[in-house]
């Protein structure tokens, strides 16, 4: 199920928490401007507008929702909107008793799912978490002291679902997620009651980052982007206790792959320059690089973005079956030239997109579906650019069934915005024919 549009801003969450509405907000800020002796009667029409991002609240707005929020001024200069809402998850530290607690908290999400739609941590915060595990290095790992002791065998077969899960997320993503969160649960109890000597528990270890960075996976394509970073978070604290510095840098990929979708490209730079430092595998290099590039080419920076391309397409070629972790044995030539033709259209180059995006779309694996529907969005963007309105709604069409044929959130929010571009020609028969097939 995706998430309600109204979860997507940190405000509307501190609302709700508060079982507030958009109505109650106003007359409580009404109320502390008559504290302060201003003249202000803000209506729900100007809570609607925060929510929605329509608008940015000025400086004596936030001034007042900080009075009502009982937040401290100095926080609202040091950290500005909307950081300093009380919406925000802190970061676990890099320890023994950071790594349980992040596992119990996920642990605890999977009965009580987190419904935000945002980044649960603030940039800072992520930037700070990612320069952590860089940094830091693992503590030595122990068991319980008390219990039963983990069965071999088991733990194989654990690891076995591990890997074929991961590959069966690529393709059937709603009908694995059940799954995903009973190996993620079992991972995550044997790992706290369980009694096992150092290799074992870093292989328990191996196994939760795994299945939590699947679940993160298919909480991001829910647009539960609340979700998705806490299972992340967990995924890198794993890794880092098991002392899995490549799997750990993936997982600080995603993060900053989300963050590059969220609109938050500079934050994205960052995490992945920390991760760069402690990563040796040709694909998980390449795919730091092809994410870079990603972030890179969203800030509008053409020659650090091709560096990053060229830089992903020469690791990649380096990579071997016996060298991937399996964690990236994904990677291959389509997502590279996926990606690479996304990076073009963001630098204002249709036709070299088309030509990349076209290849990508010929080496995709059928199977994956969601890609497919990204890609073909993307194609449909690049034509209505070029002004080739008959290849783009043909793409829109085609994306269009595929997304409501995934299920993805993600995937269907991304046509839909795609779709948005075609409204001046909405009076060609082509594009008309686009809307009534979408329901416009």
């Amino acid at each position: 199920m995706g998430v309600d549009g109204a979860q997507r801003h940190p405000l509307t969450h501190v609302r709700e928490q508060r079982g507030w509405s958009m109505e109650g907000l106003a007359r409580l800020l009404a109320l502390a401007a008559a504290r302060r002796g201003m003249l202000k009667q803000p209506g729900r029409d100007r809570v609607y507008k925060w929510e929605h991002q329509l608008a940015t609240p000025g400086d004596d707005y936030q001034m007042l929702l900080a009075d009502v929020l009982d937040i401290g001024q100095d926080e609202v200069a040091r950290l500005g909107w909307p950081w300093w809402l009380p919406a925000f998850d802190a970061p676990h530290p890099f320890t023994a008793s950071g790594t349980h607690a992040a596992l119990t908290e996920v642990l605890v999400a999977l009965d009580h799912p987190d419904r935000r739609g945002f980044l649960a941590l603030t940039t800072g915060a992520l930037a700070g978490l990612a320069a952590d595990w860089a940094t830091i290095e693992p503590e030595r790992l122990t068991g319980a002291l008390a219990g039963r002791r983990v069965d071999k065998t088991l733990l194989a077969w654990l690891e076995i679902q591990t890997i074929e899960l991961r590959a069966l997320t690529n393709t059937s993503a709603p009908e694995c997620t059940t799954l995903v969160h009973a190996l993620l649960r079992t991972s995550i109890q044997l790992i706290r009651t369980g009694v096992y000597d150092e290799p074992t528990g870093r292989r328990l270890l191996q196994v939760a980052a795994s299945a939590a960075q699947c679940a993160g996976w298919l909480h991001f394509d829910q647009g539960e982007h609340g979700a998705c970073q806490r299972h992340w978070r967990t995924a890198l604290h794993a890794a880092h206790t098991a002392d899995d510095r490549d799997q750990g840098a993936g997982v600080l990929s995603d993060l900053a792959y989300a963050a590059t979708w969220l609109n938050e490209p500079r934050i994205a730079v960052e995490i992945l320059e920390h991760a760069a430092t402690r990563t040796h595998a040709p694909a998980a290099r390449s795919l730091l690089d092809l994410r870079r590039g990603r972030a890179l080419a969203a800030l509008g920076d053409h020659h650090a973005t091709s560096r990053a391309l060229a830089s992903a397409e020469h690791h990649l070629d380096r990579a071997r079956p016996g060298s991937t972790p399996a964690w990236v044995s994904w990677m291959s030539p389509a997502d590279l030239a996926v990606d690479a033709g996304r990076c073009w259209l963001d630098l204002n180059k249709p036709q070299r997109a088309d030509t990349t995006l076209a290849e990508g779309l010929s080496l995709l694996d059928p199977a994956r579906e969601r890609t497919r529907s990204v890609v073909l969005a993307y194609r449909a963007e690049g034509a209505l650019a070029r002004r080739d309105l008959d290849a783009a709604a043909a793409d829109a069409r085609e994306a269009f069934d595929t997304a409501q044929a995934t299920q993805a959130t993600r995937c269907i929010n991304l046509v839909g915005t795609t779709l948005d571009g075609f409204s001046r020609h909405r009076s060609h028969p082509t594009v008309a024919s686009l809307y009534a097939h979408a329901g416009r």
